[in-house]
Parts: C-alpha cells; sequence; structure tokens
C-alpha cells in the first residue's frame, strides 16, 4: 500500500513539475525578452541577451505610459470601490430578508456569472445613455459584469453572522443603514478584502472589454498601451515585452501583500456559506 502511494505521489509530482515549466517558460520568455535588443529580441527565445538593454523600459515610459497608468488606476479603483460597495449592501439585504422574492433575485443575481459580455448590446446602451467612450461606462459595465461573483461571496459569509447581533444593535437604536455601517461592515472585513483584490487585479488585466468601449486612445488603460509599441515599431517584441512586464507589476505586488487576505476569504466564505 504504501509502495502504490509513493508512486502516486511520485506520478503527481511529475505532473506538478510539467504544468510549473509551462506556467514559467512564458513568463521567463517575456522578461528575457524586454532587455534585449531588436535583433535578438525577434527569435522570441530563452537565450539570454549578449548585451543587456534596460533602455527599453525608458523607451516605453516616454510613450503615454503615464497616461495609461492614471486611466487604469483610475477605472481599477472607480470599480471596485462600485462593485464591492453595491455586492455587499446587496447580500446583506438578501441574506436578512431571505423571502421567496430575494431567493429569487439572488438567483438571477448569480446567473450572471456564467453570462459572457456581449459588447454590441452594451455599446448601443451605452449610446442611447450618452455615455460611450467615457471611463465611467467601463466602470459600469464592470460592475455588472463582477457582482454576480462578489455578491455570492458576500452571501456566504453573512450568513455565518448571527442574528442575534442585528437584533442587539437594533435594540441600541442601530438600525437600516447604521445596522449595516457599524455591525456589519466591520464583521466582513476578510471578505472585503478578498474581493477586493480579485476585482482589482481583473479590472486591471482586462485587456478586450476596454478595446470596445474607450473609443480614443488617451482614454487607454495599461494593458492597451501594448498596441501602442506593436503598431508603431512593428515587430519590436524588446519593446512589447518591457510593456508587458511594467502592466504586471502592480497586480503581482498587490497580490503577494493580499495572498494571505484572498485565502483568508475565501476559506472563511466557503465555510460559513
Amino acid at each position: 500500500m504504501n509502495r502504490k502511494i509513493r508512486r502516486t505521489n511520485r506520478i503527481l509530482e511529475v505532473i506538478l513539475w510539467i504544468f510549473s515549466v509551462v506556467t514559467i517558460y512564458p513568463m521567463l520568455l517575456v522578461l528575457l525578452t524586454s532587455v534585449k535588443s531588436k535583433g535578438e529580441a525577434s527569435y522570441l527565445n530563452l537565450n539570454l541577451p549578449s548585451e543587456w538593454h534596460f533602455e527599453n523600459y525608458v523607451t516605453v515610459l516616454q510613450k503615454d505610459f503615464l497616461q495609461s497608468l492614471f486611466n487604469s488606476v483610475f477605472i481599477s479603483f472607480i470599480s471596485v470601490a462600485l462593485i464591492v460597495a453595491l455586492a455587499a449592501f446587496l447580500s446583506f439585504i438578501i441574506v436578512r430578508r431571505d423571502t421567496k422574492g430575494c431567493r429569487i433575485a439572488y438567483k438571477i443575481v448569480t446567473l450572471g456569472i456564467i453570462a459572457p459580455f456581449a459588447a454590441l448590446p452594451s455599446i448601443q446602451l451605452l449610446q442611447k445613455m450618452g455615455m460611450y467612450g467615457s471611463r465611467i461606462s467601463l466602470c459600469l459595465i464592470y460592475a455588472a459584469l463582477y457582482m454576480p461573483f462578489t455578491t455570492m461571496m458576500f452571501s456566504g459569509f453573512i450568513k455565518g453572522i448571527p442574528r442575534e447581533l442585528d437584533e442587539a444593535a437594533v435594540m441600541d437604536g442601530a438600525v437600516g443603514g447604521k445596522l449595516f455601517a457599524t455591525v456589519i461592515i466591520p464583521l466582513l472585513k476578510p471578505v472585503l478584502a478578498t474581493t477586493g483584490v480579485l476585482n482589482f487585479m481583473w479590472v486591471w488585466n482586462e485587456l478586450q472589454i476596454p478595446l470596445y468601449l474607450l473609443n480614443s486612445s488617451s482614454k487607454w488603460t495599461l494593458p492597451l498601451s501594448v498596441y501602442n509599441f506593436y503598431g508603431q515599431f512593428s515587430r519590436s517584441w524588446n519593446l512589447v515585452c518591457a510593456d508587458v512586464v511594467l502592466v504586471s507589476l502592480p497586480v503581482i505586488i498587490v497580490y503577494a501583500f493580499a495572498q494571505k487576505w484572498i485565502i483568508a476569504g475565501m476559506t472563511a466564505g466557503a465555510v460559513k456559506g
């Protein structure tokens, strides 16, 4: 039996190593290509550069990078604030009322998890509202897309909060919004951190939706800035990869510092749900 377990563990270890190599290979490829010359970068291999060209990053920073950075920060923070605030309040109402209508509403909202983004209807709706092409319209689209998952996370967590806390707070005069703000919100810190970080990473890394909904390059987010270099410099993959590295850095930093919050929040939500 022990021999069979050891054999199984070795097979699983080999499989995990294969997956690790598949994951690490493109990351190393991008990182090394970002410091190569234009000629060496065109081969797209893992060979070390004959000469390290860190000035590629300077070239990227000089090409409207700061404007794209501002757009990404603005859109990401507004979107995350909308998603988390609306989902938390909606989840509290649905869970605490627990009526047939609320349960139906919860099912309808969570169905949005499997609903794909539809570009044409979204563009037509935003055009009729006079908002097409604006950064705020993109924030509203993100809120609609990512609220279902966030609502599911909050609902699972709130179900584990005893109703007796609500009753005690009502007796002390805390009702409605005051009850939610003073009693419930402090208890939601783990899931607030989890959903906040996850939504930030999803919004920051999104490429397709801003391409459809932002009609001016001055409003482009960082992931879209790669098109500046690919179009202007043709096949200068060193500049493209340098841009990709800079775009990825904020997400890597946020995830590195918030990893324990993400794991703790998802675990707590799963147990409480």
